[in-house]
């Protein structure tokens, strides 16, 4: 089963022993792009989309096509409320649940049993929880802590988290720790760089003219070096978007993955 993929050529992701990544950046630097090309390449080893986005923008749209390939009878792999979000997620958790349960053994992981990796999106993450009211908010807060601590061994459930802003009231600096590939598109100020990227030294990063939509700077725990490092997202002007996922959702309908009694979607 392939698990990882390239993102530039100082950038690789693997889905498999990781919980995600965040990708924190101000409107138009190029970070739904990215999380795009991440969303796409994934499908494109087989993951199940699963999508929140209450702006209800481009990400929602592809989200309804899904669900219309999936038909009224399935769940619903796309979430537009911060209480839809709420529901998405516990479905999430319980899949992850169940799978630890049915499979279960000493020292191996989902890819071993040959699960299909679930691909959770989550497209301003901060937004959502400034939209929901305080319970739903915290049962967000709750079921998100759930996945990223237990996700990466039988889960394989991979989040991708982007947000104009994080601070420690939206979501926890233990959990965003978590992610183990952390992107800041384009310049972001000292404050929010030590948000993204709380382990690095931020006073030591070389300076960068990285100010340009798709620019910005990348770390993960697997550099050898420890500070983030410049990073250009691909280009995916020429992309028809709409129809590569779809093509993908359909051609990923039939697949060699381990069948599960208790798949939700």
């Amino acid at each position: 089963m392939k698990t990882s993929f390239q993102i530039d050529e100082g950038l690789r992701i693997n889905l498999r022993g990781q919980a995600g990544c965040e990708i924190v950046g101000r409107p138009g630097s190029g970070k739904s792009w990215l999380a795009t090309f991440i969303l796409l390449t994934a499908m494109a080893i087989g993951a199940f989309p699963v999508i929140c986005d209450t702006k209800r923008s481009d990400f929602y749209n592809l989200g309804k096509m899904f669900d219309n390939i999936l038909g009224h009878s399935h769940t619903s792999c796309v979430a537009s409320t911060p209480f839809q979000v709420a529901k998405e997620l516990r479905v999430l958790n319980k899949l992850m649940n169940d799978r630890y349960e049915h499979n279960n053994a000493w020292g191996k992981d989902w890819v071993d049993f040959n699960l299909r990796p679930i691909f959770l999106i989550f497209d301003e993450f901060s937004a959502t929880m400034a939209e929901a009211d305080k319970d739903t908010a915290k049962e967000i807060s709750d079921y998100m802590k759930q996945l990223v601590f237990k996700s990466r061994q039988m889960g394989g459930i991979f989040t991708v988290l982007c947000s104009q802003r994080l601070n420690s009231s939206v979501l926890d600096v233990n959990i965003s720790s978590e992610f183990s590939t952390r992107i800041a598109m384009q310049q972001l100020d000292k404050i929010s760089l030590r948000l993204i990227f709380p382990q690095c030294d931020i006073d030591s990063i070389t300076f960068v003219d990285n100010n340009l939509p798709g620019h910005g700077w990348a770390y993960s725990d697997y550099f050898n070096n420890p500070l983030p490092q410049p990073f250009v997202a691909p280009d995916l002007t020429d992309v028809n978007i709409p129809k590569v996922a779809v093509d993908l959702f359909k051609t990923n309908e039939v697949n060699t993955f381990r069948q599960e009694d208790y798949w939700p979607f």
